[in-house]
């Protein structure tokens, strides 16, 4: 992305690690302004609620919030707040997932100080906010639909293991509704079947720690 000279920027990390690197050579670009060092969602909707933010670098998830939770807190972020360039720098491997936070621009996380400083130099030196979802060579196989909020309201109740049945009760209208958005949002998600779509489900709720090394 083009940085615009003071930019407010908070860092939400739990990986310590990654954070302090990432922090270090983001305070070393010098019209950057470090206003937090965060490692979980809770401190970050703290600091929203003190400070105007620029731009919001974040992990997906942390040791108390799931994925899809994190997802959804960075969602409702970037509506309340669309004039805030959220960034998101994951290991979570679910493109399908990761554009439902309608984040600004996507990158994979790098471990090791090495992979942080060329994670931060590809950033920093980016020339726009234009979404680079893991590797170019990749990008092209990614055709996935953003969901509408109703879809999005009755994709997590799915990751909470609710049922049909317990989502259209919860939800006040009929199954049959329920079953045919869920078909929707299959489609939308590029999903062929009932059990890859539970596995992903399951990958969704996953927090920090909990999240085993596959790709969907």
């Amino acid at each position: 992305m083009a940085w615009k000279r003071r930019e407010k920027v908070a860092i939400m990390e739990p990986l310590s690690m990654v954070n302090e690197t990432m922090t270090q050579i983001l305070r070393e670009e010098g019209d950057i302004i470090i206003e937090g060092t965060l490692y979980n969602f809770v401190s970050l909707k703290s600091l929203l609620e003190l400070r105007k933010l620029d731009v919001v670098f974040s992990e997906v998830y942390d040791a108390s919030t799931s994925i899809i939770e994190g997802l959804d807190f960075l969602r409702k972020l970037k509506a309340q707040f669309p004039a805030i360039d959220i960034i998101l720098h994951t290991e979570i491997e679910i493109p399908a997932l990761l554009i439902q936070s309608n984040a600004d621009a996507i990158y994979m996380k790098q471990l090791g100080v090495e992979g942080c400083r060329a994670s931060a130099a590809q950033i920093l030196n980016a020339e726009s906010m234009v979404s680079v979802l893991f590797y170019e060579d990749r990008k092209r196989h990614y055709d996935f639909e953003m969901l509408s909020d109703y879809e999005w309201e009755v994709l997590i109740m799915f990751s909470q293991q609710m049922s049909i049945t317990n989502i259209a009760d919860k939800k006040k209208t009929d199954y049959r509704r329920i079953s045919r958005m869920k078909h929707a949002i299959m489609d939308k998600l590029k999903i062929n079947n009932n059990v890859a779509f539970s596995q992903l489900m399951a990958l969704a709720g996953c927090k920090f720690g909990e999240y085993p090394p596959v790709s969907l």
